[in-house]
């Protein structure tokens, strides 16, 4: 069932705000908060948790503050109404308007535990500099895009994590579960048989799970048992989180936190969708297990020795 459109945006969502209203009565808002650069992503969904403490589930992008704004003011609160901040995970298209949202309401901030180690540590560098050179990705030449990180960490540096959650917790009807693989202190929440899934769940595309070389440049500030290896990164980890909440039920319903809306559509998924991820990643694997084969077996065919390479 499609939600209800309170205000149209563009066909990918930007600047939307949609009803979700349950049989048992229960109604959730999304506000399509877009990016603040140029960007084919569309816009991240916030959504907006009526009860004893108005709930806002991740903030969007900073430099959106006034599309967030905008959106809640149809909803029918102010800015200063919430009272309550949860991020999936810390990545500035996520928690991007937090300080101006919490400095300006006095919300409790929620996220998980590993999210306050990382308040204010600057990723950007740490990853530009394996993707550079492993991948060939060119750092970007978008001032405002530079500007728009280097302003997520500054200002993740002024905030404090007031109520940090663990794997399991519950509290005012929210379970939290943690779901590293795309993010260290990625969570997805259950809510009245509704998962906020973050960046986890997506209909349409799926994140790129983080990657070793990344953990191992920024281990050392996360709390001491969050430092195992590969537990809390990379594709192994993703598929694990995957297969963790796949398990939950089939009746519930995914918010994710993009492309609910996208070329003029709704995309409603289910967790069979966390299934249809893994089913993908598993094919590509063994796509490139294949070719691996292959191309070792025809390099010892002609006498060959494979290549080596060392990382970092």
């Amino acid at each position: 069932m499609d939600p209800e459109i309170i205000k149209a945006g563009d066909e990918s969502g930007n600047r939307m705000v949609i009803k979700y209203r349950f049989p048992d009565g229960v109604v959730v808002h999304g506000i399509g908060v877009p990016q603040a650069w140029q960007s084919t992503l569309g816009p991240t969904w916030s959504y907006v948790v009526e009860g004893d403490k108005l709930t806002l589930v991740d903030t969007g992008c900073n430099g959106s503050l006034r599309e967030l704004e905008e959106g809640l003011e149809i909803v029918g609160y102010p800015l200063s109404a919430v009272g309550r901040v949860v991020v999936t995970h810390g990545h500035l298209d996520h928690d991007g308007n937090c300080f101006d949202v919490v400095s300006r309401s006095g919300a409790e901030l929620w996220a998980h535990e590993v999210y306050g180690n990382l308040l204010g540590v600057s990723h950007r560098d740490r990853e530009s500099d394996w993707r550079e050179r492993f991948i060939g990705l060119p750092r970007t030449e978008d001032p405002e895009f530079e500007q728009r990180f280097l302003e997520h960490t500054n200002l993740g540096q002024k905030l404090t994590l007031t109520n940090p959650v663990t794997d399991g917790d519950v509290s005012d009807g929210f379970t939290f579960y943690y779901t590293p693989g795309h993010s260290p202190d990625e969570l997805c929440i259950l809510y009245n048989r509704m998962l906020f899934s973050g960046d986890h769940i997506l209909p349409q595309i799926t994140p790129h799970p983080s990657v070793n070389m990344s953990y191992a440049r920024f281990r050392d500030v996360l709390p001491k048992d969050y430092r195992s290896e590969n537990l809390y990164y990379g594709l192994k980890t993703f598929i694990n989180s995957l297969r963790r909440v796949s398990t939950l039920g089939d009746d519930i319903t995914v918010m994710p936190a993009h492309r609910a809306y996208h070329r003029g559509k709704f995309n409603p998924i289910g967790l069979d969708r966390a299934l249809a991820i893994m089913e993908h990643h598993r094919d590509r694997c063994a796509e490139m297990i294949g070719f691996v084969r292959k191309e070792t077996m025809d390099m010892a065919g002609m006498g060959e020795k494979p290549a080596t390479r060392s990382g970092p």
